[in-house]
């Protein structure tokens, strides 16, 4: 299976056991229910992801782990705001992670998002500028949905909750999402404009 096709899927992933909450929870109005069968297909999850790759990723690791710590320390206190609080703790070693990006030397973003380009294309340096303003407004973003995922766990009804943690995120994502589509046809014109950038023929 291809990088982006999993990429795709480990996207989607973050969504299931959330919908699974959601639907258990408005079946039976169990938390407790609610939460083990969210923790189950979890799991699941991961045992399908490493039937399809043969490794675990230790993104998917670090989700599924985050989901049977809280969901199980919920249980046991009879807490939900511990399993309601995951994507919030997701969300923000993400932000860590994308501030730690925007702050390394340009040579090293160079290196990691050429990586991404089309074979064949080398990246512009000069595309780094726009990226990494990219990072910060991506950043900024999952702030705002960060603050969204703790107002409503502590203040929303369960399913309002689960609703902005999970779908809500992707359906306010639109806007931000054209926003970037705009600057990478940027990148892509600055790319096309400078004459470092090279492309090989491969010859059949």
């Amino acid at each position: 299976m291809d990088e982006k096709r999993m990429a795709m899927m480990q996207i989607f992933g973050q969504l299931l056991p959330l919908l699974v909450f959601i639907i258990v929870d408005s079946i039976c109005n169990n938390i407790k229910v609610s939460i083990i069968s969210a923790i189950l297909f979890a799991v699941g999850q991961l045992s399908f992801y490493y039937t399809k790759t043969g490794k675990f990723d230790w993104f998917v690791l670090v989700d599924v782990a985050l989901i049977a710590a809280l969901g199980a320390i919920s249980i046991i206190s009879k807490n939900e705001m511990f399993f309601k609080v995951k994507p919030a703790i997701i969300e923000g070693a993400t932000v860590v992670f994308m501030l730690v990006m925007f702050f390394l030397p340009d040579s090293i973003l160079l290196n990691y998002f050429g990586r991404m380009m089309p074979k064949g294309i080398t990246l512009n340096p000069a595309a780094i500028g726009l990226m990494k303003t990219m990072l910060l407004w991506m950043c900024a973003y999952i702030v705002v949905h960060i603050g969204a995922i703790l107002y409503t766990a502590f203040f929303c009804s369960r399913r309002m909750w689960a609703i902005v943690s999970g779908p809500g995120f992707y359906l306010l994502f639109i806007p931000i999402m054209i926003g970037l589509l705009i600057k990478r046809a940027k990148i892509r014109k600055v790319s096309r404009a400078n004459p470092s950038i090279t492309k090989t023929t491969v010859s059949r």
